[in-house]
């Protein structure tokens, strides 16, 4: 508490504000500033950096994300199939492709998990093969390559045709990862793909029911 000689003040301040020089009586004038602590303006600095730094990165990592909605919504218009060559034979023509259920299948030779996965493609195709829906395979490799996916589809099984050198395609259907399968309607419509809800099979039988 204050006394007539003012020490108490000065032992309080002592106390939380170090100083070189003890302060005199004019330094407690209520009017004037206590100068603030460099630490504690140097410690401000660091968290207000750190909080602008952590907003920067979630910006960035925001921006960098992939466009997971345009893959994920469904009704949109399946591209023209654009390759620059085919294996298994050739590829099905327009008229061949109209008014058809139509199973896309995405690979690559170098892909493990698609050729871990080929059998489950392989006997889904055989399934659904007398009821009229038309299997495609494609892969963004080229005639680099071809040996490579000729090897691939031999050992897998797959004896439909696929397309090769197929990237532009594969982009048109927001391609984000390998294996990926697509469903496409009747009226040429992406029903479904890998990132959906449900099974290829419900996806399937629908697309089958609608407008049969």
């Amino acid at each position: 508490y204050p006394n007539d000689s003012g020490s108490g003040y000065r032992l309080i301040v002592n106390v939380f504000h170090p100083l070189e020089h003890p302060m005199t009586t004019t330094d407690l004038d209520p009017s004037s500033k206590i100068p603030r602590p460099r630490g504690l303006t140097f410690l401000r600095g660091i968290v207000i950096a750190s909080i602008l730094a952590c907003g920067l990165l979630m910006l960035l990592q925001e921006s960098i994300k992939p466009n997971r909605s345009t893959s994920q919504r469904q009704g949109y218009p399946a591209p023209v199939i654009r390759v620059e060559g085919w294996l298994n034979g050739p590829g099905p023509s327009a008229s061949e492709l109209r008014d058809r259920v139509m199973v896309i299948d995405a690979w690559a030779y170098w892909c493990g998990p698609c050729r871990a996965r080929a059998p489950e493609v392989v006997a889904l195709e055989k399934k659904y093969r007398s009821r009229g829906v038309v299997f495609i395979g494609l892969t963004m490799e080229g005639t680099a390559h071809l040996a490579e996916s000729r090897d691939f589809l031999a050992v897998t099984g797959i004896g439909w045709p696929n397309g090769y050198g197929a990237l532009e395609t594969l982009q048109e259907l927001h391609t984000e990862s390998i294996p990926r399968l697509w469903v496409i309607n009747r009226e040429n419509l992406v029903t479904w793909d890998s990132s959906s809800r449900g099974s290829i099979e419900s996806a399937i039988e629908k697309a089958l029911a609608h407008g049969s």
